[in-house]
């Protein structure tokens, strides 16, 4: 079935005309809190399949206080690639009540290995890579949302 899915998304992605440009991510912010602090992030939210596809492909930078929050429509097993991502990115894995499920640090621009834990999520913060480990972010972290429970 995971199989079915990658590749799906593979062909939606190779025969997809819209650019980078065409897409009109919303914006706002969220909050991550962790153990001795709260970040502010600038997010663009990443919410409907095309959105979600594109991501942050094609992207030469990305500011410190900036990323991207992918929010699915149920909990599910989430796999990310970098397939056309020009910078590494800190993955951050969160379930539906915001709290950071897993980690994955510096993912390699352009690689085609599918990131994410066996387990069901919500959704995923990408930021920049090593910015995690900088900010003291953690596994038990909370990522702050209103929206991210679908209400």
């Amino acid at each position: 079935m995971q199989i079915f899915i990658y590749l799906l998304i593979f062909i939606c992605l190779s025969f997809s005309n819209i650019s980078a440009d065409e897409i009109k991510f919303k914006k706002t912010f969220i909050t991550i809190k962790t153990e001795d602090f709260e970040y502010v992030f600038n997010v663009e939210i990443a919410e409907t399949v095309l959105e979600r596809n594109r991501g942050l492909m094609y992207r030469e930078q990305l500011k410190q206080n900036e990323g991207m929050l992918f929010i699915y429509p149920e909990n599910q097993i989430i796999k990310m690639w970098m397939k056309n991502t020009l910078i590494p990115l800190d993955m951050i894995f969160i379930d539906e009540n915001g709290k950071i499920i897993e980690i994955f640090k510096m993912t390699i621009p352009k690689d085609l290995t599918p990131i994410g834990p066996e387990v069901n999520l919500k959704g995923v913060l990408e930021i920049n890579g090593g910015l995690t480990s900088y900010l003291n972010i953690n596994l038990g972290d909370l990522i702050i949302y209103p929206n991210l429970n679908g209400k």
